[in-house]
């Protein structure tokens, strides 16, 4: 793979988080103290989540990590507009946690509703994509229990658990596409 074709790879997978990659930027070096810097980051994703769920939905079928993600954003937003309080928590009290409970619940929606499964890529086997896609759910489920657990450590509680959805995703991805 060039490095043009591996740049342009990198670049229509960021497109996917872009609100995600949004909201940390702001959340981490936006000005002011921690508390509004990180109550105007959730509003600001949770703005920019909503168009862009609507805009996976449409362009980018299967995207469902990435639209739990979005829909982690929204609430998150919401929140900022009920009281500090309850971002501190949603944020920072649980953990990656809820982010990943949104993406489970965004998985099992797909699981039960769409023919791309939550692993979001088509097959004609149908059974397949399902039983693939319930592994992934309780991979999901274990990480997201694994956050709350973890939740004081930010790369064991927060960046791990992110991290083992995407790679086991994607290897469950590889997986349903060699069974062809």
């Amino acid at each position: 793979m060039s490095i043009r074709q591996l740049s342009r790879s990198y670049l229509i997978h960021a497109a996917a988080f872009a609100p995600t990659i949004a909201f940390l930027l702001w959340g981490r070096f936006g000005p002011g103290d921690a508390g509004a810097r990180w109550s105007a980051a959730y509003l600001a994703g949770g703005l920019l989540a909503l168009p862009h769920a609507v805009w996976l939905l449409r362009r980018r079928a299967g995207s469902w990590i990435a639209l739990g993600v979005d829909l982690y954003l929204a609430i998150g937003g919401l929140l900022a507009l009920v009281s500090a309080q309850a971002v501190d928590l949603w944020g920072r009290g649980f953990g990656a946690a809820p982010a990943l409970a949104s993406v489970l619940a965004i998985g099992l929606a797909a699981t039960l509703l769409s023919p791309l499964g939550f692993i979001g890529e088509p097959h004609p086997d149908r059974r397949q994509v399902r039983r693939l896609s319930a592994w992934l759910l309780l991979i999901c489920s274990l990480a997201a229990g694994a956050a709350l657990w973890l939740r004081g450590s930010p790369l064991l509680g927060g960046v791990a658990p992110v991290l083992a959805v995407l790679l086991i995703r994607g290897r469950l991805a590889q997986q349903l596409a060699l069974a062809r």
